[in-house]
């Protein structure tokens, strides 16, 4: 649709409204006009006749009476003596007229002697009421009758002189009234026939309805033909033009005509200068972009190549940070191993300056240790790499290293240390466990080192984090310290700062501990602040963002107790072999186990390692990663798939990548032991792995406990009351449901499928309750309880229970396929029975 018809289609409804307005709405102007008309004409008449009746009055009949002897009477046609009465006058004129259309009566409802019977109708009654109250007014009223329109009109006749005053009382007047000038005597009416004009009427408005729609379409025939003559055409070829330019991805050469002083001819111009200038721009714009092309390709180029030595420039500092810690950490390891066990041996042989000494010595490798560990945390923050690990754990765990590290700290510098929390040790909470120690550990460090007297104060509690579902733990740790002055507050916490220039040499440090502090709180969505004062103190609180779950019921506690006792003692009688290619580390670590009471073999590499294991077991395996001839990545593998063998390992390595180490334990390793390897560190894993080891020293010597138990082929046969078809059906049942919860109960924990690790848990229960095996039970119904509050259980009563569940399945596999121990099993019931 063009514009013309864009305009023409609303002209258009609107003159069709007028006119249908016009067709419907003329017919009753019209017949309101003639109705007007009709009722001034009958006014027109009756004052016509009034003027008759008055000169007849006044001259002829007076005149006539006088000189005649003639009488005055109303019946005039068949007395020839007689002339008539004014109104008889009236009547008889009116009955002359009635063949033209137009009839006039005189009337009253006061009866004369020739007319006593005489009723008004309703006109005529209305007629006399209106005009009683206002005798000026004119009353009409239309009528339809026999299919023809009629207008009734009403004039009061009022007596208007004395001689018809006196004419009137010389009658006999039933109602005695005595006349006078002014008086209503009677209504004087004119009934016009109106059909014929109204008809007329209509038959016109139809002619100009009829003539408006010819006007109409002269007029839009006419705009039609001179749009398209004078307009379309000229604008159809400035669009035409306009289509090309934009379509057009080049320069456009077309005019247009310019003649004529019109606004199109106006447009034409218009689109002229503009495509002149629209041309030059292109053309400087195409010259430009060659430029800019030429521009970008050769700062691609260059990014390119920057990209490029950035990525090697990030990969070769990566590979040097792991590089470095692996050669510092593998001397560090040496050095405090060796420390440390010199620190525990021969004490009474020792003398005090020795032991003070030792004591540098250690203090020395640990410092070093925490600059290290420093540098690399502050180097994965700078990239963006540092992950946060969300486990659920007890307050207790996250309290009570941290008391047991700092008191005796503080002892030592005669400081007191006080620790004061609100929350219950048992709430659990579910966060980064280590990072946030991390945070902590590096307050209270800078706390002790600037502090000489007084004490330190540390305050934990938590506050709800606004609308969310998670709360922000608040920890506040104060010190009575030489302080920091003001202007150095809001640098604190900027990497390699320090409260002043001397700091460094005073008190050591690299400047990083506070710096990785904030990093770290923000990014656990919290927040660190410091307050402080010369010579008085200094005050940190920092927030942290966790989810308190609640405080562990004491049902729950117990169960978790009975399968991970947190206080177990180190696994005795142990047999190690230790993989390690350095001398130094492999004589640290052999050191640490014999002086636990443990038989030890040590190897120079992962292949030394495949052939030992293949002629001898052991308990317990300490795997180096980097190794010559074959490295620990790949004989873990080869333990673990084509060995076939279930020993725990504990790779030891100084990698710092989560990818290497998280490889490592894909591969099959139960634990990663980071270089340098600490005493203390070692015998806390050794005691995370006590029933493994209780497991496999039961499954060595025959034994069972009563923690590790296992299926029974007896109870089952006791069970079945001797029926061995029925047991094997059983065993069949627990391989098959116990292997499908095997394989998913790992894979949901990995995946925090939570809810699914409940139903899988559960189902394990049922089967633990079937088959008696209580050990089994307990795991399963305290994964149940946590997991149903959408947190993670403890990973250690995952592995636990996964390998208990793997010797069950094992055991029932070896009752299947063992028939002469089931036949012994069999007989001995059978006579048990027999002897009752």
């Amino acid at each position: 649709m063009n514009t013309f018809h864009k305009l023409l289609f609303p002209i258009v409804v609107v003159f069709m409204v007028i006119v249908g307005f016009l067709y419907s709405y003329i017919p009753h102007i019209i017949a309101a006009n003639t109705v007007r008309q009709a009722v001034a004409s009958s006014e027109h008449t009756v004052t016509q006749f009034k003027v008759l009746r008055d000169v007849y009055s006044k001259t002829v009949l007076s005149e006539i009476l006088a000189h005649t002897t003639l009488s005055v009477g109303t019946d005039v046609q068949h007395d020839n003596g007689v002339i008539p009465l004014p109104a008889t006058l009236v009547q008889e004129v009116s009955r002359r007229l009635h063949d033209k259309g137009t009839q006039i009566r005189l009337y009253s409802p006061y009866p004369f002697p020739n007319r006593k019977n005489r009723q008004l109708d309703e006109f005529g009654l209305a007629a006399w009421q209106a005009l009683s109250k206002d005798p000026t007014s004119t009353y009409f009223k239309e009528y339809n009758s026999d299919g023809r329109s009629y207008i009734r009109v009403a004039v009061s006749d009022v007596l208007s002189n004395q001689t018809c005053v006196n004419c009137h009382n010389q009658i006999a007047d039933p109602t005695g009234n005595q006349w006078q000038v002014g008086d209503l005597r009677g209504i004087l009416e004119v009934q016009t026939d109106i059909t014929q004009p109204i008809q007329n009427g209509i038959v016109i408005s139809r002619y100009i309805t009829f003539a408006l729609l010819i006007g109409l379409l002269s007029i839009t025939l006419t705009l039609l033909i001179t749009y398209r003559v004078t307009v379309q055409k000229r604008l159809s070829a400035c669009i035409t033009a306009m289509d090309k330019i934009a379509n057009s991805n080049g320069i456009c050469r077309d005019k247009l005509p310019e003649s004529g002083s019109d606004d199109i001819s106006h447009l034409s111009q218009t689109f002229n200068k503009m495509s002149s200038k629209l041309n030059a721009s292109l053309k400087s714009l195409k010259q430009e972009r060659t430029q800019l092309d030429n521009k970008v390709k050769t700062r691609t180029r260059e990014l390119e190549v920057a990209t490029q030595q950035a990525n090697n420039a990030n990969r070769a500092k990566s590979q040097f940070l792991a590089v470095m810690s692996h050669e510092l950490r593998t001397p560090l390891n040496g050095m405090l191993g060796m420390a440390q066990i010199m620190s525990t041996s021969q004490q009474s042989e020792r003398q005090p300056e020795q032991q003070r000494q030792l004591n540098i010595l250690l203090e020395s490798g640990q410092h070093l240790l925490s600059l290290l560990n420093d540098i690399l945390d502050f180097s994965k923050i700078e990239q963006n790499k540092l992950e946060l690990e969300i486990h659920t754990f007890q307050l207790a765990d996250l309290i009570e290293p941290i008391k047991a590290t700092y008191k005796p700290i503080c002892h030592k510098k005669n400081l007191t240390f006080n620790l004061n929390t609100t929350l219950p040790l048992t709430t659990i909470l579910r966060s980064d466990k280590s990072r946030i120690r991390q945070v902590i550990y590096n307050i209270l460090s800078n706390a002790v080192k600037f502090t000489e007297s007084g004490g330190i104060d540390l305050s934990i509690h938590t506050e709800k984090c606004g609308s969310c579902s998670e709360s922000l733990l608040i920890v506040t740790i104060s010190d009575s310290g030489i302080g920091i002055r003001k202007e150095r507050l809001k640098h604190i916490f900027e990497p390699f700062t320090q409260a002043e220039s001397s700091t460094t040499r005073c008190y050591g440090g690299t400047g990083l501990g506070l710096a990785i502090v904030k990093q770290l709180t923000g990014l656990m969505s919290g927040s660190a602040k410091v307050e402080s004062t010369i010579g008085k103190g200094t005050t940190f609180t920092v927030s942290m963002r966790v989810d308190i779950i609640d405080s562990m019921s004491d049902k729950y506690a117990d169960i978790l107790a009975t399968c991970v006792e947190s206080s177990e003692p180190l696994p005795e009688k142990l047999k190690v072999l230790i993989v390690e290619d350095n001398k130094i580390n492999a004589l640290v670590a052999q050191s640490f186990c014999q002086r636990i009471g443990y038989r030890v073999t040590a190897v120079k590499d992962g292949s030394q390692a495949i052939d030992t294991l293949r002629q001898e077991r052991f308990d317990l395996i300490l795997m180096d990663n980097h190794m010559p001839t074959m490295d620990g990545l790949t004989a873990t593998k080869i333990i673990r798939q084509q060995l076939k063998l279930d020993t725990i390992i504990f790779a030891c390595t100084a990698d710092i990548l989560k990818k290497n180490q998280n490889e490592f334990l894909d591969a099959g390793a139960d634990t990663i032991l980071s270089k340098p390897i600490l005493d203390v560190k070692f015998r806390e894993t050794l005691r995370q792995f006590s029933q493994q080891f209780k497991g496999q020293l039961n499954q060595q010597t025959g034994a069972c406990s009563a923690g590790t138990e296992l299926i029974s082929y007896r109870k089952l046969i006791e069970q079945c009351d001797g029926n061995e078809q029925k047991v094997i059906q059983l065993l069949q049942h627990f391989i098959t449901s116990m292997s499908c919860e095997y394989e998913s109960l790992p894979l949901y924990y990995r995946s925090d499928s939570y809810q699914q690790l409940a139903l899988s848990a559960n189902n394990i229960r049922q089967i633990a309750t079937d088959y008696r095996l209580a050990s089994l039970k307990a795991m399963a119904t305290y994964i149940v309880a946590v997991a149903n509050t959408g947190n993670p259980p403890k990973h250690d009563v995952i592995r636990h229970l996964s390998h208990l569940m793997k010797k069950n399945i094992e055991q029932a596999n070896y009752f299947l396929h063992k028939p002469e121990d089931k036949t012994d099993v069999s007989t001995a019931y059978n006579k048990l029975q027999q002897s009752n």
